[in-house]
């Protein structure tokens, strides 16, 4: 969010053609060129192209493209996840965020799209649209991932189903996370409760006003069985419940668990109905039988507010995967062996794309720390191993967990999973 302050002063460069009087047009808009080195994983925020004058969002799609146009597969530079914001715009359910450095934004922005390897679609009923004036500044928090030896230059295109001169009705996005107001919103699932067990996480959030959520998808990650989202107030009514469905096959070299191939999502013009005070409660389930890092649990729906009753129920909304296919059990590998003598330490540093101590051993019960000392971001991931641990991708500042379990703990830098690896085997 930093970062896009200060691109703001240079927004104007990225403005479109005025669109020409008409009710619809798709706008095909590009972000800046990204550079990408072989399997690198790029985070950034920047400022992108906006429609530059005054109308309606009322579809948008997001992927990756090369400087010529062609589009990405997951198997060429992935889409691990793009969010949309408006700049200087309030968020509805957060009031300050933190970046991918863990800092407070110096500028208010409003989540209104996001899509990850699921690519979800913002898909509004006819008759409603996200407001958009021609002076509003568009921002890209971003999150990409080469699978190529070779270095590449991308871009995030973004497709904009827009309307002018038609009256709609607006609709506000309402971003629902269990880990909010964060650049990049992981927590751990540690796979320590046996087979058939489940993980959950959950996230409150009180209405402030009536309305119907007229719209909604959903993000999750590896090992997620499905996002509930409940009234928590109306005797914890489910009103959508999000599941995923799985790819056929997965990017190689796997740099990191792979996700939904799509989530089930939602657009009904009579919409889910909602009144002010009533709590909204969203829940993550995770397969725990077995660790999954750096995973997230996110929801954004669009409200159309106006007056509902209190705890009126939510419409038959259609869900394919009433039995969705079971979470598949994935073993994600170090991509370089740890080289070096075997120490008997309980701390080391992180560098700059080196762990000082590759190979240690500990004995059960341990608290083991990482001291971060470089200028580039990095982090500490299990890659496979006994539990879960990850920390946040930090350029310094320190990460300790207790290895209570006996086991070797394959680790990696999630930002560089071909050059920084650690293996900890706890006696």
């Amino acid at each position: 969010m930093r970062r896009l302050a200060l691109l703001i002063a240079s927004v104007v460069a990225l403005a479109v053609p005025s669109l020409a009087p008409a009710a619809v047009e798709t706008l095909v808009l590009r972000s800046q060129p990204v550079p990408m080195k072989p399997y690198q994983v790029v985070q950034g925020v920047t400022a992108v192209p906006s429609p530059r004058v005054d109308g309606y969002v009322v579809g948008m799609t997001v992927e990756v493209v090369d400087t010529a146009g062609r589009v990405q597969t997951m198997n060429d530079v992935m889409l691990h996840h793009a969010v949309f914001v408006k700049a200087l715009a309030t968020d509805y359910t957060c009031g300050r965020f933190y970046d991918y450095d863990r800092r407070p934004s110096p500028l208010p922005a409003e989540r209104f799209f996001g899509a990850g390897e699921e690519h979800m679609e913002l898909r509004l009923p006819e008759g409603y649209g996200y407001p958009n004036r021609g002076s509003d500044i568009w921002g890209l928090v971003y999150m990409l991932m080469n699978h190529r030896n070779v270095a590449s230059t991308v871009q995030v295109q973004y497709r904009v189903q827009y309307v002018t001169e038609e009256p709609r009705t607006p609709v506000k996005p309402v971003w629902l996370d269990v880990v909010n107001c964060y650049a990049d919103p992981i927590f751990t699932v540690p796979g320590t409760g046996g087979p058939g067990s489940s993980f959950a996480r959950t996230s409150d959030f009180t209405m402030p006003e009536s309305g119907r959520l007229v719209s909604g998808g959903a993000h999750i990650h590896g090992g997620g069985q499905r996002l509930e989202l409940r009234n928590a107030t109306c005797a914890n009514r489910e009103l959508f419940t999000s599941r995923p469905s799985w790819p056929d096959q997965y990017p190689l070299p796997m740099m990191h668990e792979p996700g939904p191939a799509h989530m089930t999502s939602w657009s009904d013009p009579a919409g889910i109905p909602v009144a002010a005070g009533e709590t909204l409660r969203l829940r993550a389930v995770y397969d725990n039988s077995r660790p999954h890092m750096r995973v997230m649990g996110i929801m954004i729906a669009w409200l159309a507010p106006g007056s509902t009753p209190a705890c009126a129920p939510p419409p038959a909304l259609a869900d394919p995967l009433h039995d969705p296919a079971p979470t598949p059990r994935v073993f994600q590998p170090l991509l370089r062996s740890p080289v070096g003598k075997l120490a008997r330490v309980t701390q080391t540093a992180v560098s700059d794309f080196s762990f000082r101590n590759q190979r240690v051993e500990l004995s059960a019960g341990t608290v083991f720390r990482w001291r971060f000392l470089g200028t580039e971001r990095h982090d500490v991931t299990l890659a496979n191993g006994p539990e879960g641990l990850a920390s946040a991708s930090v350029r310094q500042g320190s990460f300790s967990f207790r290895f209570r379990r006996k086991g070797t703990y394959n680790l990696y830098c999630s930002l560089h999973p071909t050059l920084m690896t650690q293996r900890v085997v706890v006696r």
